[in-house]
């Protein structure tokens, strides 16, 4: 029975379990009825290994260990230890748990498809922490994570990076340039992210080929963000004065929230995903008040929205994954922007749906074999150029 539990955990792990394996590692486990928590539990031990010490080629050796770590440390533990695993939030095993370990991608087969061969690919790189900063007086700063940056503002105050990568305004008491307006613009390349802490303690995280234009002081009517590209945001709550976000055709008014925007030029909407709070989307003559789990689309003069979608699939670019549900061409539209890639294709399978987790950490080479284990597509590089065929 022993070889047979540790067989089912290795399915488990890599998605591959029916409905009576699964409650079969529930029970050996002593979960009581949530998946979830089984989840969780597995991505706490994972968290506990040393991801240096292994290579791809022993990843079962790996998944073995977890399984044995994860059996002593449920046998160890009290009723009132489980109790309190499961009464903790579940997003974290919610998001990556498989990504982490063998790299889960599922999408339907084709019955008697033969597995193609994968060609000779290049290491391509996943991106990393990179932006560039303009202030006011036409200088451009690099961002990345091992400057230091420590500048005083022609208006007041300083702007400075903290240690973990973070930009923040720092205020300085009022001067005689105080009323002095400042554009600044942070703009990610593809390949790149970035984070900033605005003024009035505004968090945003930014996507590859992304930008933000603002003004310093950023207070009052000046609460203005120009978007191009796609955005996180965590803002914090002021009635008084609230932020308006400018993308494309639309306009977003904000007072307190976290939702993202994308709003590539090459995207034929600009959608709007609430997370918390409330914000109310403009189009035209359009507008409409969004609330948690709502997702608007807008294109010319027309906003869509849907009702309780999956928000973690809109940010789960921020948490560290690509979570997929839709076209090829949506997919590879993320993993060009993300490792600064050219796409062609010579198929006719891009409109087909995916769906599925991926570790945006993983070099594209480990993407594109995980994807093609859906026996649906085939990738070659060339370069920095991804051919996508039958």
């Amino acid at each position: 029975m022993e070889s047979s539990l540790h067989e089912i955990f290795r399915k488990y792990v890599n998605d591959d379990c029916t409905k009576e394996e699964i409650a079969v590692l529930m029970e050996y486990f002593n979960i009581p009825t949530e998946e979830s928590l089984l989840k969780e539990l597995i991505f706490n031990e994972i968290q506990q290994e040393d991801t240096n010490l292994y290579q791809p080629a022993d990843m079962d050796s790996r998944l073995e260990k977890v399984y044995l770590n994860l059996e002593l440390f449920i046998k160890k533990e009290s009723k009132n230890k489980l109790r309190y695993y499961k009464s903790r939030p579940l997003k974290i095993a919610a998001a990556v748990l498989l990504l982490i370990t063998a790299g889960a991608f599922w999408m339907t087969r084709k019955e008697g498809r033969p597995v193609q061969k994968q060609e000779q690919l290049s290491q391509i790189l996943p991106g990393t922490d990179q932006a560039t900063l303009t202030i006011g007086n036409g200088q451009t700063i690099i961002l990345n994570n091992t400057n230091n940056i420590d500048l005083p503002l022609e208006g007041g105050g300083r702007i400075k990076k903290l240690s973990n990568g973070q930009i923040i305004y720092e205020p300085q008491g009022n001067t005689d340039s105080s009323n002095k307006i400042e554009h600044h613009t942070i703009k990610t390349p593809a390949g790149g992210q970035w984070q900033v802490i605005l003024p009035d303690q505004t968090n945003v995280w930014l996507n590859a080929s992304s930008s933000i234009t603002y003004d310093l002081p950023f207070e009052g009517k000046n609460k203005k963000i120009t978007l191009s590209g796609e955005a996180y945001f965590e803002v914090t709550k002021n009635s008084e004065h609230p932020i308006k976000i400018t993308c494309l055709n639309q306009e977003v008014m904000v007072l307190g929230t976290a939702f993202n925007i994308m709003a590539y030029p090459d995207a034929p909407t600009v959608t709007t995903t609430l997370v918390q709070g409330a914000v109310v989307v403009s189009n035209g003559s359009k507008r409409v008040q969004l609330a948690p789990g709502d997702q608007s689309s807008s294109i010319n003069n027309l906003i869509q929205v849907r009702h309780n979608i999956d928000t973690e699939e809109a940010v789960a670019w921020k948490d560290g994954y690509f979570k997929f549900n839709g076209s090829l061409e949506d997919i590879m539209n993320n993993i060009a922007r993300w490792y600064d890639v050219k796409i062609v294709y010579k198929n006719t399978r891009s409109k087909e749906n995916f769906e599925g987790e991926i570790s945006k950490n993983r070099s594209l080479e480990d993407v594109l074999k995980i994807i093609e284990n859906s026996e649906k597509v085939h990738f070659i590089i060339n370069g920095r150029t991804v051919i996508v065929k039958d």
